[in-house]
């Protein structure tokens, strides 16, 4: 990792501004990424800004963003105001993915890190591309770029990327190693506060119970996969918490929830921690991501949605 981030590092001197931004729909992993590499970032002395579109964002993430302060944002309404610009993509490479798909045409070069399994429509002609899909979350890499650079970073940041590492590991109980374990601790001693932690990542009572009803009446296929149907408009965090709560039950090795998550799109989330090739069938969908967590965003119909996974997980 340590020739990784020096790469990075002696990237920044050659651009007059450094744009971080990860995938639509960011959850606090994505954020919290975007978060520790504009503090490496801006302890180097160079301009550098956090991209959010700030549209329909979950609870979490808008309590997460009111949480910290000082912190430069861009979006599509001023990113042309901006020149001479390095893009730093975390949390995601499929273009389609992007927070905005239209970005390139505002950068002059671009940089992806992600920990996903690398998929065919990974853009072409970056400066640097690194994938690692054997990290468990983003912010574990991010964690060691900040402990090798020796950066500061406030409480409150350490709190979300602590967040981002619990969410994604779905509670360390996935792709889970002793770096994961050790990324926590530094994140303990860059000054995460766990009590906060816990606050941030708090739902409403109205809020379980609604998923509990979905989780309900979810069906099994093959007797070790869930699939559950959200009968509403649901954000995409809403679909990734079912799919992990569905991993929570016996037998069950794999899970998929498919939603609308507006009024042309239907969103899939799928979670595994068996031989369930949930990436597989993902990418039929058109989607990506690992071989145990991943999704989708398609303009098919539901009926066609449901077919394809049911098909898929029977063969």
């Amino acid at each position: 990792m340590e020739d990784l981030f020096n790469k990075l590092d002696r990237l920044y001197d050659d651009y007059d501004n450094v744009v971080v931004m990860g995938h639509s729909y960011p959850d606090l992993d994505c954020y919290g990424s975007c978060l520790g590499i504009y503090n490496r970032v801006c302890a180097m002395g160079k301009n550098c800004y956090v991209y959010l579109e700030g549209n329909n964002y979950s609870e979490i993430m808008n309590k997460a963003i009111s949480s910290v302060s000082g912190v430069k944002y861009v979006n599509s309404s001023n990113i042309g105001n901006f020149a001479n610009i390095l893009l730093i993509v975390v949390d995601v490479h499929q273009l389609s993915r992007f927070e905005n798909s239209n970005i390139f045409d505002y950068c002059k070069d671009y940089v992806i890190l992600d920990h996903h399994i690398k998929d065919r429509k990974c853009p072409k002609g970056s400066k640097l591309l690194y994938i690692n899909n054997s990290l468990s979350s983003m912010i574990e890499l991010v964690t060691y770029y900040l402990d090798y650079s020796g950066v500061s970073i406030d409480s409150s940041v350490a709190t979300i990327m602590l967040g981002g590492l619990e969410i994604d590991t779905n509670g360390y109980n996935l792709k889970t190693t002793s770096s994961t374990y050790k990324a926590a601790s530094i994140l303990v001693e860059l000054g995460a506060d766990v009590t906060l932690k816990q606050e941030l990542l708090k739902e409403s009572k109205d809020d379980y119970v609604r998923r509990a009803d979905y989780i309900k009446n979810s069906i099994t296929i093959n007797g070790n996969v869930a699939l559950c149907i959200l009968p509403d408009i649901s954000k995409t965090e809403t679909l990734a918490e079912i799919a992990d709560s569905l991993l929570t039950f016996d037998n069950i090795e794999a899970s998929f929830v498919v939603s609308k998550i507006n009024d042309t799109e239907y969103g899939v989330s799928a979670r595994s921690i068996g031989d369930v090739d949930i990436l597989k069938v993902i990418r039929k969908l058109g989607g990506g991501g690992s071989t145990t967590s991943c999704g989708a965003k398609c303009t098919k119909g539901l009926s066609e949605i449901k077919e394809i996974i049911i098909k898929s997980i029977k063969k």
